[in-house]
Order: structure tokens, then sequence, then C-alpha cells
């Protein structure tokens, strides 16, 4: 008697665990999975999302480029991520056009160039070993300027400041390094090319340097 309850006993827990661990579909039909293997199937895992951004500070010959870019992500695999950013940036080239300052003797002057930028953008992001990852970003500027120019319908061409809109493509390759300070936190720093190079860019004749925060990376 005692063998039979122990064996009834055994069967009843056997059972127990193949039900725990099958899994059907919307058919009603087995699909011999684990539960485990259902979980790490998810279409999204809140532990993937990269939240975060980066600071932006590029010079160069005359040129100051400062900005800021919060971004949202996704690690698709353990190498590969990618996700869309929005940045503000101000922009300064000190020699951005001529105008003329004397009428009599053709002297002329150089002006500056002031920019406020909003740049939507997409990117993707592969870590080629260790720390160290290639980046690679789609961004579309949109200017608000202010430049000078010489308004040669009144004598004696008068300067003029005007405020101009226009929206330039920019395309940022390079790479980067991270280095972790907790178990999902980094520091990144990048250094970045346009490859495009619109004589309208923000990059133009120069480096684009960024460093911050991206939790999730």
């Amino acid at each position: 008697m005692k063998k039979l309850i122990y064996t009834i006993l055994i069967l009843t827990s056997l059972s127990s665990a193949a039900v725990a661990q099958e899994v059907y579909s919307s058919t009603g039909k087995p699909l011999n999975r684990s539960q485990k293997n259902v979980q790490s199937d998810k279409l999204v895992e809140p532990s993937r999302f990269i939240f975060g951004g980066w600071g932006l500070f590029g010079m160069g010959s005359g040129i100051i480029n400062v900005g800021a870019t919060p971004i949202v992500g996704y690690r698709i695999s353990d190498e590969f991520s990618a996700g869309i950013g929005f940045g503000y940036q101000y922009l300064r080239i000190r020699d951005y056009n001529s105008v003329i300052t004397d009428v009599n003797t053709g002297a002329e002057e150089a002006r500056p160039l002031n920019a406020h930028i909003y740049s939507p953008s997409v990117w993707m992001r592969y870590v080629i070993w260790s720390n160290i990852f290639a980046h690679v970003e789609y961004e579309q500027n949109i200017f608000s300027q202010t430049v000078y120019d010489n308004d040669f319908t009144k004598y004696p061409y008068p300067i003029i400041k005007k405020n101009e809109s226009l929206s330039v493509p920019c395309l940022l390759a390079g790479g980067g390094i991270r280095q972790p300070i907790s178990q999902r936190t980094s520091l990144v720093i990048m250094l970045l090319y346009d490859v495009l190079q619109d004589k309208n860019s923000p990059y133009a004749n120069t480096l684009a340097i960024r460093f911050g925060i991206n939790v999730g990376f």
C-alpha cells in the first residue's frame, strides 16, 4: 500500500512539473518550451533600454560649437544598439562672411555667424571590443541664425543684420569608449566626423567631441 502511495505521489509531482513547464499557443497546442525561455523571448525587455545623452564641444579655426543631446535607445543585442535623440547646439563662426565698410575704398570687414540649431537624429552603435564601440548617426540640423550683409539696394550699401532659417543634413561617423561607473551606467566619450560636409554643416572642418552619461549601455 505504501508503495502505491509513493508511486502516486511521484507521478503527481512529475505531472505537475510538466504542466508548469509546458506552454501553449493560442490554438491550444503545446510549444514545448520552458517558462524561462518564453520570458527571454519578450519583444521588449526594460533592462535593455538606454537613457541619457551627451554634451558636445567642437572647436576649429574661428569656430565654436557647443550643445547637448538627450537620447533614448534599445540594446537589440549585447553588441548592437540603436535609438533616437533630440539636440540643441549653439554655433559661432567668427569670420563667416565679409561686408563692405567703405564704398570709396572698397574696404571690407568680417562679421560672425551666430546660430541656434535643433537636431532630431537617429543613431546606431556597435561594440567592437570590450568597451570600444563604433557610432553612426544621421542628424537633420534646423538652423535659426543671424548673419550680416550689405543692402545693395541703397547707397552707401548699409550693413544689415538678417535672420535666416535653413535645414542641413549631417552624417556623423566615428567611435568612442565607455567607462562603466556602476552596473548599468557608463561614462561615454566619442569622436565623430561629418562625412557629408555640407557647406552649412555645424561640423564643417572640425571634429565633434561628445561626452556624457548613458544608463543601460
